[in-house]
């Protein structure tokens, strides 16, 4: 039977990419299906959801910011009340042409107008919660939804529902990503050497200024080494400063290798190149890296929304394929003796990091979240 679909989800990488994974799941399962995406003004969603084939669009949304003073509080409230009326709005019009048989909230604040009017007009209502503590949104809507899947095992204890409408699906990744232990690594695409211990150092699809400084500051100490090479993705804000500031390093014809690049979408060819991956705690990255078979030092963002950052790297650091390092306390000295740790010995921490396998993960979370979706 032919589904209507409509998913909505934040601009970011760790909302977009799984809704990519599930997208292109049903597009190649269920050809005849109609699709629709509602996302935000800005970000990833707005140029890579219309090229997955999707048809997409936007309402007004905001995020609810209690920092800062009383006065200032009481403004950001009213603004996110009147927000979100105008965004239910825009959504119930959305909703009421559509139809949909189905609404999949992926998380992001422009979930909530969307699942408001779908909750209105008596559409069934389904999550994905991509975090191993959800957030708040999910929470709340999670009494309304009749199934909430989550990426983590665990993560049902922190949800007050029927157990039954919890499924364990895991976070859908992207085809090619999963695909990567197929393609031919290509050391010098990306002007790296065969060979090489290579670590690849990111902080999500915005960058993170600190862990590009540290990375940075590894040249030093690293410069007279032939034996390890690290690619670093800056973020596109970062990238002309770097490219300024650091011209030397970048320009540098020395034993040691480091590239710097803006942003890379081809993550699959980066993975497969990766002996070791630093990075934020992104569950997105979390669940990349987990089916890409990486060792991993990660470095929670702070100011995550209830630390969700810190319990997806404690996650895998629990299980012994990561390193965990606060943000707090990141600095050159401490990746330097990790990745002394890691290669010493012929690489015998490094193998046995490799050597692990995660088992309570899900392969096929893309398949698993598009069936539930088709049910009647």
């Amino acid at each position: 039977m032919r589904k209507k679909i409509l998913i909505c989800g934040g601009g970011t990488g760790g909302h977009i990419y799984p809704a990519l994974a599930i997208i292109e799941y049903i597009k190649d399962s269920y050809p005849l299906d109609e699709l629709l995406f509602i996302g935000t003004e800005r970000g990833l969603g707005r140029k890579l959801i219309p090229q997955s084939g999707v048809n997409y669009k936007t309402v007004k949304s905001r995020g609810l910011i209690l920092d800062g003073s009383i006065s200032r509080k009481i403004l950001n409230i009213i603004k996110f009340f009147y927000s979100l009326a105008l965004g239910f709005l825009q959504s119930f019009k959305i909703v009421l042409k559509f139809k949909p048989d189905i609404i999949l909230g992926m998380g992001g604040y422009i979930c909530a107008p969307v699942l408001l009017a779908g909750i209105f007009m008596g559409r069934k209502i389904t999550l994905h919660e991509q975090n191993y503590i959800p957030g708040r949104l999910n929470s709340f809507f999670s009494r309304f939804a009749r199934y909430i899947f989550i990426s983590f095992s665990d993560t049902d204890k922190y949800l007050k529902v029927k157990k039954n409408k919890i499924i364990f699906t895991g976070n859908p990744v992207r085809k090619a990503v999963g695909q990567s232990k197929n393609i031919k690594p290509e050391f010098e695409k990306w002007g790296l050497e065969k060979g090489r211990f290579t670590i690849v150092a990111f902080g999500g699809s915005l960058g993170a200024e600190k862990i590009n400084n540290t990375v940075i500051n590894l040249y030093n100490y690293f410069k007279d080494n032939d034996k390890i090479q690290i690619l670093l993705i800056c973020g596109s804000r970062f990238y002309n400063q770097l490219v300024k500031s650091e011209k030397n390093i970048i320009e540098s014809k020395g034993k040691f290798i480091l590239k710097i690049f803006p942003y890379i979408s081809e993550m699959q060819e980066i993975y497969r190149i990766s002996n070791v991956i630093i990075s934020r705690a992104g569950a997105n990255t979390i669940s990349e890296i987990i089916e890409c078979n990486i060792p991993a030092i990660l470095i929670p963002y702070p100011y995550a929304v209830a630390n969700h950052q810190f319990y997806n790297a404690d996650f895998l650091a629990r299980k012994g394929k990561a390193i965990l390092i606060e943000d707090k306390d990141l600095n050159e000295e401490k990746i330097i003796k990790i990745i002394e740790l890691l290669i010493k010995d012929d690489r015998k921490r490094y193998k046995e990091m490799k050597n692990i396998e995660i088992r309570d993960v899900k392969t096929n979370s893309a398949e698993i979240i598009a069936s539930k979706l088709m049910e009647n």
